[in-house]
């Protein structure tokens, strides 16, 4: 088996046996797309926040802020180009963008690992923008993986008496009404 095997088997194993149970059981109202894209909303939120804090703290350079404003201004690019490929995503269909995004969850663990081992070392404020950097990460990749799982087909209607619900005018013995 080669590297690029096992990536996309572990890659697979996650989201078929941790994130798809998970997206399985969640109520009918909040669909598995919208938690995704509602983690990448929160990894956006606390990434401004850790980007913004050094600025406060400790004060601000010319520098400082364009980096840091580009850095956060790239995140949200990437936020909107995701939200305009929720479209893609419909019920009874494969998600195309299990396979599209299979790159972006692999840079994003790699991120992921390299930011926790980062955010070990570190005293007093440093340490805090550390965990909350971290925290932001987990958050986007957490929800990378939501976004790629299989959303549930929509729920049939069930009459009490006779069984599914057929609507429409082939209803009942076959005659048109």
């Amino acid at each position: 088996m080669t590297a690029s095997n096992f990536i996309v088997r572990f890659d697979d194993w996650l989201i078929d046996r941790l994130f798809q149970p998970v997206a399985n059981r969640l109520p009918s109202v909040l669909p598995v797309v919208q938690l995704g894209m509602s983690f990448q909303l929160g990894s956006l939120m606390l990434n401004g926040a850790a980007l913004l804090l050094p600025i406060v703290l400790f004060g601000a350079t010319m520098g400082g802020v364009v980096d840091t404003s580009l850095i956060w201004f790239m995140n949200l690019a990437f936020f909107l180009g995701m939200k305009k490929t929720i479209p893609m995503i419909r019920p009874n269909m494969l998600n195309p963008l299990r396979p599209m995004m299979l790159s972006m969850r692999m840079i994003a663990m790699a991120f992921l690992i390299y930011q926790l081992f980062r955010s070990l070392d570190g005293v007093g404020i440093g340490w805090i923008l550390s965990q909350l950097m971290t925290l932001s990460q987990l958050t986007f990749v957490i929800g990378l993986y939501f976004v790629a799982c299989q959303p549930q087909p929509p729920r049939q209607r069930m009459s009490s008496r006779t069984g599914p619900i057929i609507e429409g005018v082939w209803a009942g013995n076959g005659s048109i009404r």
